[in-house]
């Protein structure tokens, strides 16, 4: 009984891989199509300065996502199915705790540039400051998060 239990785990835990390696392939060629738009924008001259910014730290963004995917696939990999040898010591990942820390530390990585974006081509009032204050908040939530994690 256990032993049946624990390959379907297995195949539940495959099957949800597999969705986030594809979701993460469309992410990227969604990314690369941006990109390249954008630099078939630079390249016929474009001048706004403020929309190539914003296009570059979107496609940015984008990588990053499927980064983010593929990264939480191959840890769902090594955590359900089995280890995976060779990985670079930052995705080798031994519990579900060393999950959430890879994806809240990627999850900020990505907050702050999609920030940047908005900041660097924002040319309204006061709301932005609202933004960076609540992005400040969630930042720092998660951080003590990352940094407390192991005084529960």
């Amino acid at each position: 009984m256990t032993r049946t239990l624990g390959i379907l785990l297995k195949i539940v835990a495959f099957c949800a891989v597999i969705a986030i390696i594809c979701l993460a392939i469309g992410v990227e060629g969604y990314a690369f199509v941006e990109i390249y738009n954008t630099l078939s924008t630079i390249i016929t001259g474009y001048t706004q300065e403020d929309e190539i910014i914003k296009k570059c730290l979107k496609g940015l963004d984008l990588v990053l996502l499927g980064v983010i995917f593929f990264s939480v696939a191959t840890a769902l990999f090594e955590l359900y199915i089995m280890k995976i040898p060779k990985l670079p010591k930052w995705l080798v990942i031994d519990d579900l705790d060393g999950l959430k820390a890879l994806m809240i530390k990627m999850v900020i990585f990505v907050m702050t540039i999609s920030f940047t974006g908005r900041v660097v081509t924002y040319s309204g009032g006061i709301d932005i400051l609202y933004l960076g204050g609540g992005l400040a908040l969630v930042i720092g939530s998660l951080t003590y998060f990352l940094v407390n994690k192991n005084e529960t």
